[in-house]
């Protein structure tokens, strides 16, 4: 038989399938708890006032005691050991005056619930949002003053069972993604929302989006 360096293409790619199967496959890693933390004092560095309920956002304190911060232990797949990570923003009616888009949302993967509500935060609704959280369950952005058209991305979300996008500046049309998210209970609404069998409850007031009520909505 011929050397390896001497064999043919294809029993090269055998020989590199085989040595490939005595490793195991390489698993998504969370970001760390400091990176978390990390994404979170760049958000805050970027408002353009500096909140009183932000004051324990500092780098000496542990970040799961910052004001509105939750955490939780994950435990990594094919681990035993337990980190702490992020689960959770809550800042109702705290007077923020920045951006979305100025959060590193890819550091914040673990994120299950941003409850934002009630503030002044611009700008527009970040793609990145919808597509670095896949295990969001809650998105509370009512009262803000976000512009611009909702991205096609948030039909990631396939996690979202509450989302309330109401008295913003939004326009445009609502993408028909928001189709998918069949867990969803509450939200904005795209024309096959028929299939979002668990919906109860609809908030659109206060937006300048276009289109019309689906008549998928009557026949559920």
């Amino acid at each position: 038989m011929l050397p390896l360096m001497e064999a043919s293409p294809f029993l090269k790619l055998i020989s590199l399938s085989l040595l490939l199967a005595w490793y195991p496959p390489v698993m998504a890693v969370l970001p760390s708890l400091e990176e978390q933390a990390g994404a979170l004092l760049a958000w805050k560095a970027n408002h353009q006032s500096q909140p009183a309920q932000l004051q324990s956002w500092e780098k000496n304190i542990w970040p799961c005691s910052w004001h509105g911060i939750s955490c939780s232990n994950h435990t990594q797949a094919g681990h035993q050991l337990e980190f702490p990570v992020i689960t959770g923003i809550s800042l109702w009616g705290s007077g923020l005056t920045g951006e979305l888009d100025n959060l590193n949302f890819s550091a914040l993967a673990s994120l299950t619930s941003i409850k934002l509500a009630h503030n002044q935060i611009r700008g527009s609704f970040p793609s990145a949002l919808a597509s670095s959280l896949p295990n969001l369950r809650h998105l509370m952005l009512q009262e803000n003053e976000l512009s611009g058209e909702i991205p096609k991305q948030i039909g990631q979300l396939e996690s979202l069972v509450g989302l309330n996008l109401s008295a913003n500046r939004l326009s445009g049309p609502i993408p028909s993604e928001l189709g998918s998210l069949k867990k969803l209970l509450v939200g904005p609404i795209p024309i096959n929302l028929g299939n979002a069998t668990k919906l109860t409850i609809l908030y659109l007031d206060g937006n300048q989006l276009s289109g019309h009520l689906p008549r998928e909505l009557a026949t559920r």
